[in-house]
């Protein structure tokens, strides 16, 4: 019995060594982030060849395929939140963008939780960040997922710091930044 469990212990140890090594597998070198930093400085890395200006669409494709044109229309900001049972910003102020899909391949997988806000210090929010939920700005963009020739609109609200930010980004649905509008 206990040679059964030492063979088990060591066959289980070596399946999992197995992909250590495999194409393709980042290797961690000194420069490798982990934690907050790698949040941080997500916008600096991938995908900056795809980067406009506000109220210009980009050419964006998803890791399933799909494929789609996407405008950020309009960014404004807020310094309360709209309606009786709206929350104030934890931050400092809403930042409010209207963004808009156009669906031209696949069905495209549409979330507001997709889109970033960078402050000009390099920090980067999410749009579940302190009040945005709870703001009361509408209509919000939806999440589901859209067919080829549809469109989808709405807003994505972030709850920030006061003063001028450097871009919003939108990632793919596994995280990674595939566009970028400078503010």
């Amino acid at each position: 019995m206990r040679k059964s469990i030492v063979a088990a212990t060591f066959l289980l140890l070596t399946l999992a060594g197995c992909g250590a090594g495999e194409a393709g597998a980042e290797e961690p070198t000194d420069s490798t982030q982990t934690g907050s930093a790698a949040s941080e400085n997500k916008g600096e890395d991938k995908g900056k060849s795809n980067t406009t200006q506000v109220g210009k669409a980009l050419d964006v494709k998803l890791q399933s395929g799909a494929k789609a044109q996407v405008t950020v229309l309009k960014v404004t900001t807020a310094k309360k939140g709209k309606g009786e049972f709206a929350e104030k910003p934890q931050n400092g102020q809403f930042l409010i963008v209207d963004v808009q899909i156009k669906v031209t391949d696949k069905e495209f997988s549409v979330n507001p939780l997709y889109f970033k806000y960078q402050a000009a210090n390099e920090k980067v929010y999410d749009s579940g960040d302190g009040n945005a939920f709870a703001s009361g700005h509408e209509p919000q963009l939806e999440s589901g997922e859209v067919p080829t020739g549809q469109t989808s609109r709405g807003l994505v609200v972030f709850d920030t710091p006061a003063g001028a930010g450097k871009q919003i980004q939108l990632t793919d649905e596994l995280g990674s930044p595939i566009a970028f509008w400078t503010l």
